[in-house]
Order: structure tokens, then sequence, then C-alpha cells
């Protein structure tokens, strides 16, 4: 019996200590408006909203969370299945460092309009193209650089 409350308070403790990083999709990757959201020439974007938080703010600020991406994703109307080549998010390293306790992340899917049209009625072309993005995120943290190196030989 005194094991078990031991057990118990040693398990409790120890699950306090650890912070999370959780990741939360705020918006699917979807294609909506596709004459509305025209980026160049026969191309169209898909926009992503995803939330990076943490349960512990003092433990987690300052870490790097990387992405990474497949190189091409499958997106269906229920009808038809299109191939999108480049997947990317809003920032250039597709990585962000934890500076507040949320942040937004944008993911973005751009498709070349040929591949919606090929010679199909317009009953199947039609529709709302959503899919889903896997995503590998990695979180690093910065090596403390203040540690006492001793003295000099």
């Amino acid at each position: 019996m005194r094991k078990n409350i031991v057990l118990i308070v040693f398990m409790a403790i120890f699950s306090m200590s650890f912070s999370e990083i959780k990741v939360k999709i705020v918006e699917p990757l979807r294609f909506r408006d596709i004459n509305n959201t025209e980026i160049g020439l026969n191309q169209v974007v898909a926009v992503s909203h995803v939330e990076v938080y943490t349960t512990d703010k003092e433990k987690d600020l300052g870490k790097r969370i990387t992405f990474k991406f497949p190189s091409f994703v499958n997106l269906t109307n229920r009808k038809k299945w299109v191939k999108v080549e480049k997947v990317g998010m809003d920032r250039k390293q597709n990585e962000i460092i934890l500076e507040n306790e949320r942040e937004l992340v944008k993911f973005y899917a751009i498709l070349d309009r040929r591949e919606l049209d090929r010679g199909e009625s317009i009953e199947v072309i039609e529709g709302e193209y959503a899919g889903e993005l896997p995503v590998i995120i990695g979180v690093y943290t910065l090596v403390n650089e203040n540690k006492s190196k001793g003295g000099d030989l």
C-alpha cells in the first residue's frame, strides 16, 4: 500500500516536469474559389492554418520548430483526384522560433489549373478540393552557451 502511494506521488511529480509543444489545425488545406485564388499563369493556391502552442512558456520559448513536407500532395473533391506538386509554408526556411505562447503558421499548396481539366465533365471537376498534408515536425532547443568552462591553462 505504501509503495503504491509513493509510486503515485512520484508519477505525479514526474509528469508535471514535462512541457509539451502541441500543433492544432485551425483550417485544413483546401482550394476554395479556384477563380479568385489564382496567383500566376494557370496557378491557384490552397491555404491551411496551423497553430503551434506550448504548455510551458518558460521552458519552450526560443525553441526552433522545423517542418518537412512531402514532394507532392493528392487532393480530392470526392469525384476526382488532383496531384499538387508544390507544398510549403509562409516562411523561407520552413522553420519558426517559438517566440510567443501561440504561433500561427500558414501552409500552402500550389496547383496547376491544367491538372483540374483533363477532359472530364463539369460535374466531376466542380466541388471543393480538400486533402491531408503530412508534415514532419522537429523540435530543437538551443544549447546553453553560458555554462562555466573552467579556467585557462
